[in-house]
């Protein structure tokens, strides 16, 4: 990601924000009511700078609220501000699905004058993505949908937005659509601040010096002069830019200290180093871009790399050496008549020595590099087939989400769109099936015929239940009785989501196959990010079915400030962990607890209600494909994927057979 775009998330962030706080202030019409949004508004702000769970709570509060005032304009405002902040937290998945339900809610409530938003909301998805172009498109159609005399609010942020996603790769025309932008709203400070930081930006990009000096010089008159309306959302990356102009690389380099997000600070630090010339730090910085954008595979291969030239330097200097006393030997031979029949003899014999450690080498050498050309080719043909696979099964595991939800009902004349949407993504992951079972079948462990039927049955049976359950909805046209159409469609979310899951899992399990160590290059605390993948983990769609009540907590025995060195890995991990949890639990709590062991490492435990599993299956169960009853029709790799990626970054995974209410796994070593 290159430093535009990434600034222009950031902007992203502050114009629905501020816009979301101005126009709940402007367009009220008692002081009472204005103050309460405004505090709801001002909460929400802080709050996207704060815990997930805080947004999430100060976010549901303030729709209710505007829900029960029956402004609509401003709650879909507000629902799009959920999207904006699903987007920044790169769950992309989750924002897909909110666009879809705020649509959906506009249409039930018949307001579709406020479609915009919906179009704004794509808009805002897709250079999340990367994909100005399809972004561009969307906010056009925004555009097209808001009265400007009547909204000037709305259009202000759309075309602002229109102008980041220009900025991706023609800043001359987003610097010519921010001159489109209403002037009687930029007539407030905060709107203006925020606009000019962006020009600055964008001239910068442009190497525009004078227009750069020209904004700077309003920008940091408003900062100076009515900081209490200023708006500081863009404030490191100007003063960064405008410190390099002077080429006060210091004081540059303080402000990117000062930049709260690591990839952005990063990413301004290599644009210091460079000017300055400091090609070593600027090399190092890369370094650590890479490892934030999650670069682990490269890492691993280029350590690994690192290692086998390290050997070769060793093997050559033990050459070199030999060489060497082949020439004292020479000497010595000439110096010495009397030995020179044992000189030779020992010259003979060296010689020899030397040809086959030249031979030795030679066959390593190919060796290896028989070994890092199989894998590369093997890891290139897995992740072709999760390239495309990575949509559909992203498909299928956001429409189990959103079916999952009882109280989400579609139109008859709906269905046909969403279940061929299904349709098209069950189908693509069918045609993909074989070559997936091939990626892990040329993996280090290789796969028996009785493996390969497990993963055929595990995953085409419920495939093909998926595929002919959505047609015969799709070839209803509607007609379908409502209990039966219910029925239908639990069976469609159950096998979406286990399609999804089973295909992603192990696409995992082959795709770190090789056993190459992962280095744990990511520092965040341990509550923090425990935490964060309990709360964006959805329960198990079957849970409907069973009539079964679930829920889920987490416990903590550390403070908040113990920061751990990790992978992004170990986010697949303790899912894995939750969701067999979520699979066998029969009631009660899925329990996720950090505690400190022993040794002084840390841990987390996922814990459910549920069966016991016999402590003698406590380590097979680790195994691929192990089913412990004969009724079971899982893929039973959940649990090995979880024990593979923890190996690779120096964990531990076990069951703990003291625990008799279900079962209880435990990572260790953290």
């Amino acid at each position: 990601m290159n430093k535009l775009s990434t600034i222009t998330l950031n902007l992203k962030r502050f114009v629905l924000s501020v816009a979301l706080l101005l126009t709940s202030i402007s367009l009220v019409a008692q002081p009472e009511q204005a103050d309460q949004e405004k505090a709801f508004a001002q909460r929400l702000y802080e709050a996207q700078m704060g815990s997930e769970s805080e947004y999430y709570t100060v976010h549901k509060d303030f729709m209710d609220y505007l829900e029960q005032r029956h402004d609509w304009e401003k709650y879909y405002r507000t629902w799009l501000n959920r999207v904006v902040h699903e987007v920044n937290q790169r769950r992309f998945h989750r924002a897909f699905a909110e666009i879809h339900l705020l649509t959906d809610d506009i249409k039930k409530r018949h307001q579709e004058k406020y479609l915009y938003i919906s179009n704004m909301g794509m808009g805002v998805f897709y250079n999340g993505r990367y994909q100005p172009e399809k972004g561009e498109r969307f906010f056009r159609r925004a555009l097209q949908g808001i009265n400007a005399d009547k909204d000037p609010v709305a259009m202000f942020n759309v075309y602002l937005s229109l102008a980041q996603s220009l900025s991706f790769k023609r800043p001359a025309d987003a610097m010519a659509c921010l001159d489109s932008l209403p002037q009687q709203m930029l007539q407030n400070p905060m709107y203006e601040s925020g606009v000019l930081g962006y020009r600055c930006i964008i001239a910068n990009k442009m190497n525009d010096r004078a227009g750069f000096d020209r904004y700077f010089a309003k920008y940091d008159s408003i900062r100076l002069h009515q900081p209490d309306q200023f708006n500081a959302a863009n404030l490191q990356q100007v003063m960064v830019c405008h410190c390099l102009i002077q080429k006060d690389y210091q004081r540059a380099l303080a402000w990117c200290d000062s930049v709260s997000v690591p990839l952005t600070a990063t990413e301004l630090r290599i644009d210091v180093y460079e000017q300055m010339g400091d090609w070593k730090r600027a090399f190092q910085a890369s370094e650590l871009k890479d490892s934030l954008m999650n670069a682990g595979e490269l890492e691993a291969l280029e350590l690994h790399m690192e290692d086998m030239t390290h050997d070769i330097d060793r093997l050559m200097a033990e050459k070199k050496k030999a060489e060497t006393r082949f020439v004292q030997l020479v000497i010595v031979g000439l110096l010495s008549l009397v030995i020179i029949g044992l000189l030779i003899g020992l010259l003979v014999y060296r010689h020899q020595k030397n040809l086959r450690m030249r031979e030795q080498f030679q066959q390593l050498q190919e060796a290896i590099r028989n070994i890092e050309s199989s894998q590369a080719i093997r890891r290139a043909f897995v992740t072709t087939i999760q390239e495309k696979l990575q949509s559909p099964v992203n498909v299928l595991r956001g429409y189990a989400r959103v079916f999952n939800n009882p109280n989400f009902l579609l139109k008859p004349e709906e269905r046909p769109k969403r279940y061929n949407d299904i349709l098209t993504a069950a189908r693509a992951v069918e045609s993909l099936m074989d070559p997936l079972l091939e990626s892990y079948a040329r993996g280090t462990t290789g796969i028996t015929d009785e493996e390969r039927q497990i993963c055929i049955e595990a995953l085409r049976t419920p495939l093909l239940t998926l595929i002919g359950t959505t047609e015969v909805i799709i070839d209803g046209h509607g007609q379908i009785p409502h209990e039966e159409y219910m029925q239908l469609r639990s069976t469609v979310c159950r096998g979406a989501y286990h399609v999804a899951t089973s295909t992603h899992q192990l696409l995992l399990f082959s795709l770190y196959g090789d056993d190459f160590p992962t280095p744990k290059n990511y520092r965040i605390g341990l509550n923090e990010v425990t935490r964060s993948i309990l709360d964006s983990y959805d329960l198990h769609p079957s849970a409907v079915d069973q009539q079964r009540t679930l829920d889920t907590e987490f416990k903590t025995e550390v403070s908040d400030d113990i920061i751990i060195n990790t992978n992004l890995l170990l986010q697949e991990l303790v899912v894995c962990l939750i969701d067999n949890a979520d699979k066998y639990a029969t009631g009660g709590t899925i329990l996720v607890t950090c505690h400190q062991d022993a040794d002084g490492t840390y841990a987390i435990s996922v814990a459910n209600d549920g069966p016991t599993i016999p402590a003698a299956d406590a380590e097979r169960i680790f195994e691929p494909f192990v089913r412990l009853t004969a009724s079971e029709r899982s893929l039973g790799i959940g649990l090995a994927l979880a024990r593979r990626l923890a190996r690779l970054m120096g964990y531990k995974v076990s069951l703990d057979v003291n625990y008799t209410r279900g079962a209880r796994f435990i990572v260790s070593g953290l």
